[in-house]
């Protein structure tokens, strides 16, 4: 029996070893998808519309093939006749977000797309801080734009980049932050586009080699054509 439990012990180890090694592998790799990624926006003088895009690389397009593939660059391709501003950046929080739209000092944008809340998920950013980060952020946003469209991840403990129980603790989270976002942006008018998924109903984990970029984390090219069409669907 003592040595059942040794060896078990062992087993446990060595895969812990073996998941961490590949999470490594998966965040390496997503560094450098962060690193070959540009914001897509696109300026057209005399355009009738315009669009601000704050937030985090799903906001850049990391993982996309194509900067046209991301949902700035659908964007830009279907509604032609829309100036777009994009200073969203890889690994932004809630408070960074924030930030970001202190940039736009002194102008107005139709509508602002606002990206946010995964890196809080990942990085384990307290839930009770949360909702005050958020509502700053929504307040400051309403400021600067005619309407306020706001989405955060889908379920981030689905991500085939991570293991068990890591990836319980992620989806538990993305629960509590998901809940937290609806409320918050409910009580100040804004849009939340819901992309959260349960396991039997998440697309990305039913085929994630279809709907994620190679580090298993963000969306690729298909995913952001799912994430597009939600918004569209949902606002």
């Amino acid at each position: 029996m003592k040595y059942a439990a040794l060896t078990l012990g062992i087993l446990i180890v060595l895969l812990c070893i073996a998941e961490l090694s590949i999470l490594g592998v998966r965040i390496s790799r997503g560094r450098l998808i962060a690193a070959e990624s540009m914001p897509y926006e696109v300026q057209r003088p005399g355009a009738s519309h315009s669009l601000l895009i704050v937030g985090d690389s799903t906001g850049v397009g990391t993982g996309a093939l194509t900067p046209r593939d991301s949902i700035a660059g659908r964007i830009a391709s279907e509604f032609e006749n829309t100036t777009i501003v994009n200073v969203a950046r890889n690994g932004a929080k809630v408070l960074d977000v924030y930030a970001q739209l202190q940039e736009t000092e002194g102008r107005r944008f139709d509508l602002i797309l606002v990206h946010a809340g995964a890196n809080d998920i990942l990085y384990f950013s307290p839930i009770r801080d949360l909702r005050e980060s958020v509502a700053i952020m929504l307040e400051s946003a309403q400021k600067k734009g005619d309407h306020v469209i706001f989405l955060s991840s889908g379920n981030v403990g689905l991500a085939p980049a991570f293991f068990p129980p890591l990836s319980w603790m992620y989806t538990c989270r993305t629960r509590k932050a998901r809940r937290l976002f609806m409320e918050v942006a409910a009580d100040h008018g804004v849009q939340y586009v819901d992309l959260f998924r349960e396991k039997g109903d998440d697309p990305f984990s039913v085929n994630p080699g279809i709907f994620y970029a190679r580090d298993f984390l963000h969306p690729g090219s298909e995913g952001y054509r799912y994430w597009y069409e939600e918004i569209k669907k949902q606002s």
